[in-house]
């Protein structure tokens, strides 16, 4: 199994050219570092958490780089909050997509299946994403994290909120509460009962 691929390979996994993926680099979309020789050397895990982030389907080569890798959607307008929401999140480890409430959004639930899902609150009790999300059988079980005004907070978590940080976040803040959330959940699944069968 390969550890490290070179801008060139790179690009012929992500089907662009040498160019683009040196200017993806340079940009600091797509993270690399340099062997003692000067050369860039992007890293596999790199390489499918890129992939991920930007929509792109994986090669077979990549699909077990990211298995790991847990996925969250972020659900907000559009615009330079949910996109910083986004950043901060992928920065974090995570795969992650966006898409704006309604429609739209339930379509990203149902084709990225995330682990859990940041919600940008419009409203103090999160509105009708949020009762959409908990209201649904497919997500009921994804905990939802949202970002929302501090006066905001307590409303969010009765509604139903496995977390609520307030806006603007501080260092850490959104990455310490999904990890916690999603912990949560895991504990929960380790503790349940197994099921009787018939």
């Amino acid at each position: 199994m390969r550890g490290f691929y070179t801008t060139h390979e790179a690009a012929t996994l992500l089907q662009v050219s040498l160019p683009t993926v040196v200017n993806w680099i340079k940009a600091r979309r797509l993270k690399a570092h340099r062997t003692p020789g000067g050369h860039r050397r992007i890293a596999r895990a790199e390489l499918a958490a890129f992939m991920l982030r930007h929509g792109m389907p994986l090669p077979d080569e990549l699909s077990d780089a990211a298995q790991e890798r847990r996925k969250a959607l972020v659900l907000g307008h559009e615009g330079p909050q949910r996109e910083g929401l986004v950043r901060l999140l992928a920065a974090a480890g995570y795969a992650v997509e966006q898409a704006s409430p309604g429609f739209g959004g339930g379509l990203a639930l149902a084709r990225f299946e995330p682990d859990v899902v940041v919600l940008e609150a419009r409203a103090p009790d999160g509105g009708e994403p949020l009762r959409d999300l908990l209201g649904e059988r497919e997500s009921g079980g994804i905990p939802v994290v949202a970002v929302g005004p501090p006066a905001w907070l307590p409303d969010l978590l009765r509604a139903g909120c496995a977390a609520a940080v307030p806006h603007p976040l501080s260092d850490g803040l959104l990455q310490s509460a999904v990890d916690q959330a999603l912990a949560r959940v895991t504990e929960r699944r380790r503790g349940a009962p197994g099921r009787v069968r018939d």
